[in-house]
């Protein structure tokens, strides 16, 4: 599963501590250890992923690479930021609207080079509960994975569709933060009102009927695309982020990364079913029937993105979460914004 969105959340709290341990950490090997990039090489530090465990089991990597002369030193880890904040990764993801907070922390400058998945955190709640939106759930306890991220996002949704206070520490909800995997069953046994979830933590009680995704199961992507951006494909919960210096330098390494990735998105697009089966623990599922459910769910709700690379549409309509944001109070008016790459530059 794609989880990579569990540890993203906690980047503004946990972030002074990642970068202690990879200060401390020898590096694995000397290119990461050198605190800079070279040529025809990449280093991507990313969290476990289904399309990048497939393009490499099934060889397409390496054959991509032979045939390019460019090589792809790939590490995986929860821990991407405290990685790349240390200078050991030329790429590693992250959420677009969290971009802003990893620059002010790490003090590195950036450069979004792709993107990837799209938010796919729904509101969900058990299916004998009446509510139909946040503005129902008014003063219940709602858990969450994280106090920031998606949680942000949909804190700026709730402002803007039903004027409710909807944030960590305060506000109209008591919001609880919660491991993503415990989510569902915390609904389920009726401890929470309802969860800002990952709909795949929460696939047998969505394919049981015990659960419910509450706004007519539209996901956050959803919600922007009718709310915010009309039919925008996005707020991207990954995108693929460099630094400034490194993708500035070897423009031919950047392009080669994003072919590799072009590649794995329409692999997916090609064998989607197959690489849930294959890889179901990417999915948090193990059962057959729970396999089959998140294999017609994404069927019908796929938040992987069918080009890597954008254009300045596509640039202008995702950089409207920042106003959105501001506007609703959950980013400082005069936060700096980040910067994105099209394919044209």
């Amino acid at each position: 599963m794609n989880t990579r969105t569990r540890r993203v959340g906690y980047v503004s709290l946990a972030l002074c501590a990642a970068l202690l341990a990879t200060a401390c950490t020898p590096a694995a090997n000397g290119a990461a250890g050198s605190g800079g990039g070279s040529e025809n090489t990449i280093r991507f530090t990313f969290a476990p992923d289904p399309v990048w465990d497939y393009i490499t089991d099934e060889g397409i990597l390496a054959e991509m690479e032979e045939d390019s002369g460019m090589r792809v030193i790939a590490s995986s880890t929860w821990d991407e930021f405290g990685v790349f904040a240390g200078g050991h990764a030329d790429v590693v993801s992250t959420a677009s609207y969290e971009i802003p907070i990893i620059e002010k922390e790490t003090g590195r400058e950036t450069l979004t080079i792709g993107k990837y998945n799209k938010d796919r955190s729904v509101i969900i709640a058990r299916a004998d509960n009446p509510a139909e939106t946040l503005e129902d759930l008014k003063g219940e306890d709602i858990s969450v994975f994280t106090a920031v991220s998606a949680t942000l996002v949909w804190g700026a949704y709730a402002k803007q569709m039903h004027d409710v206070d909807f944030r960590a520490g305060g506000g109209d909800y008591n919001l609880v933060v919660a491991d993503a995997q415990n989510q569902a069953d915390l609904v389920e046994r009726g401890e929470v009102a309802a969860c800002v979830c990952l709909p795949e933590f929460a696939a047998p009680g969505l394919r049981s009927g015990e659960l419910k995704v509450l706004y007519d199961g539209k996901a956050s992507s959803d919600l922007y695309a009718e709310q915010v951006v009309e039919g925008h494909e996005g707020p991207m919960i990954n995108v693929f982020l460099a630094g400034e210096e490194w993708a500035n330098e070897y423009p031919e390494e950047v392009e080669f990364f994003l072919d590799v990735w072009q590649r794995g998105l329409e692999e997916w697009s090609a064998n989607q079913e197959k690489i849930i089966e294959t890889y179901p623990q990417h999915f948090a599922v193990e059962k057959p029937e729970d396999v089959a459910f998140v294999q017609q769910y994404i069927a019908e709700h796929d938040w992987f993105v069918d080009d890597i690379r954008f254009d300045d549409s596509w640039v202008e309509g995702e950089s409207q979460i920042f106003d959105l944001l501001k506007s609703t109070g959950f980013m400082d008016e005069g936060q700096a914004l980040p910067d994105f790459r099209t394919a044209s530059k």
